[in-house]
């Protein structure tokens, strides 16, 4: 007899669709009450916050001196020696981080759960090791790490973002949680989703929208838009996300981070929550989001256990369109601005002809609709919690077992194709060697207006291509250089769309910046060579 799996989760008997939005009311005002009165924002810095509220953490008087030079660091290792070296407490460094993220939260509601007083618990323990050992218990002893809301401590509730789900407490921790606490990690917040996971936005009807930190008129991105939003605050030095389709890359794109989409399932990622249950044929994979390349490198490093390999002269294929929505022209400075960069420092670029894979991201969404809406329609159906604006999975992409596997051979014969284009280009290079990665835009826009980001194709090509792939920022948006193209011909007509919405005025400032693609299971190589890349394109000083 065929065996079906049980339901994630029974919504609980006293949520109902009379009275969810009373108790995601109440859930709100628990998560707020978490935060120390001491911290919170004045009336006043509240009203003149602004749109940009990067700065507001070091101006607002929450934070000591000390605080600030501790959450100003960008580079994990040099947080966790400094730790090791006693020039910190573990104590502190919690204090200071948990201080940022209230602060951070209170500016755009990026948190959805808060463990500040167990994290200072445990931070406590670590300093008593260290003064009775003299050693740490791992590469990231003290270190603060702050969690997309999918990934589970055993205990505390997790959400998800679904009103739904309100009360699931989790029964164990995630396989990364597990892993990360033994190297010494210190967990003292999770981060906001949109419902479902599946948009590139950050909104649900439990917690709210949360807002892009370099401008609240903006979206951060999504999924992962809580760590985005969060970590380009200074509220955490290092978070970990997921991406099926983007969620790590468009959320670093539109917040000026650096991020990895490792190969799927080089990173732990068992026990942790998710939707779309069952769907195997494009797997979301965790990884990690932080204000430099090298803390991203720090922190597989503590997983992988490796010590990338750089190289001398470089070759580098360019993909310029995903041949359905072309680039706004921040988009395309960025590119060209970080080809040239390399070129001038003796590397070599070459055209990539995306054509073979522009239907990548189409194929994706196949497989992500093949159920008709069905995951959705279970998980929220018991109390008629809507569905996001921006999601409209119909009934129409339901795909009979046989439909479904004509979609998984489309898929290998992608990959394949892929992988011999990318080995072909040995043919056209200087170096003899197939390219060493691929450069290519994040997406079409910056960050944008909530609901305008509604192409994820150049994320998440790759996804279905199952390849890793890197994103940092190059520059901003700057309205007296990036104009409108004025021979602009749209490819049809939601090309068209996002040109007339193109904005320089609105998103003057914002980051604009690339991705670096690598070759599948060579994740290691390829954080090698972004660390080249990056230095080189000056990534770390975008906003400069």
């Amino acid at each position: 007899m065929a065996r079906a799996a049980k339901a994630y989760h029974q919504t609980l008997p006293h949520l109902t669709k009379d009275n969810w939005r009373e108790h995601a009311a109440a859930k709100r005002e628990q998560r707020d009450a978490l935060i120390p009165t001491e911290w919170h924002l004045s009336p006043d810095a509240l009203a003149a916050a602004g749109d940009n509220v990067t700065g507001v953490p070091a101006s607002c008087g929450i934070l000591s001196g000390k605080e600030l030079e501790i959450t100003e660091l960008d580079e994990v290792e040099e947080l966790a020696k400094r730790i090791a070296d006693k020039t910190y407490t573990a104590v502190e460094v919690a204090t200071a981080f948990s201080k940022r993220a209230a602060i951070a939260q209170q500016l755009t509601n990026c948190l959805t759960e808060i463990f500040f007083k167990k994290a200072l618990e445990r931070a406590k323990e670590l300093d008593e090791i260290l003064e009775k050992t003299g050693k740490t218990v791992g590469p990231l002893h003290g270190v603060p790490v702050s969690l997309k809301d999918q990934f589970d401590i055993a205990g505390t509730e997790l959400t998800m973002g679904y009103v739904s789900y309100l009360g699931r407490i989790s029964p164990r921790d995630s396989a990364i949680v597990a892993l990360l606490r033994d190297a010494g990690a210190v967990f003292y917040c999770r981060t906001n989703v949109p419902q479902t996971l599946m948009i590139g936005d950050t909104n649900n009807h439990l917690f709210g929208r949360t807002h892009n930190p370099h401008n609240r008129k903006l979206s951060p991105g999504g999924s992962s838009g809580g760590e985005g939003a969060l970590i380009a605050m200074k509220g955490s030095i290092i978070g970990v996300g997921t991406d099926i389709g983007g969620s790590v890359r468009i959320p670093s794109a539109m917040c000026g981070l650096h991020t990895i989409r490792p190969t799927t399932r080089r990173v732990p990622y068992g026990h942790a929550t998710n939707s779309l249950l069952g769907q195997e044929s494009v797997l979301s994979v965790a990884g990690p989001m932080a204000r430099s390349l090298s803390s991203c490198t720090y922190f597989l490093r503590t997983l992988f256990n490796f010590n990338p390999q750089k190289r001398g002269k470089l070759a580098f294929g360019i993909i310029r369109t995903d041949h359905n929505v072309t680039p706004t022209p921040p988009i395309k400075r960025a590119l060209e601005t970080a080809a040239k960069k390399l070129v001038d420092a003796g590397h070599e670029v070459i055209e990539f002809d995306s054509t073979l894979i522009k239907d990548a991201f189409e194929l994706s969404n196949d497989f992500f609709a093949a159920d008709g809406g069905e995951d959705f329609k279970r998980t929220l159906g018991t109390i008629e919690e809507p569905l996001i604006p921006g999601l409209s999975p119909t009934p129409e992409g339901l795909k009979t077992v046989w439909e479904l596997w004509q979609l998984n051979r489309a898929k290998e014969e992608m990959q394949q194709a892929f992988l011999a284009q990318w080995l072909a280009t040995a043919g056209q290079t200087s170096t003899g060697r197939p390219i060493d990665g691929l450069l290519c835009p994040p997406g079409p826009v910056t960050a944008v207006l909530p609901g305008n980001n509604r192409h994820a194709g150049y994320t998440g090509m790759f996804n279905l291509l199952d390849v890793p792939a890197l994103c940092f920022p190059v520059t901003k948006v700057d309205p007296a250089v990036d104009l409108p193209d004025s021979n602009f011909k749209a490819l049809d007509e939601e090309d068209q769309r996002f040109h007339d919405e193109y904005d320089a005025q609105l998103t003057a400032g914002v980051p604009a910046g690339v991705q670096l693609i690598g070759r599948r299971w060579q994740d290691e190589e390829l954080l090698g060579l972004g660390e080249v890349v990056s230095d080189i394109v000056g990534s770390k000083h975008w906003a400069a």
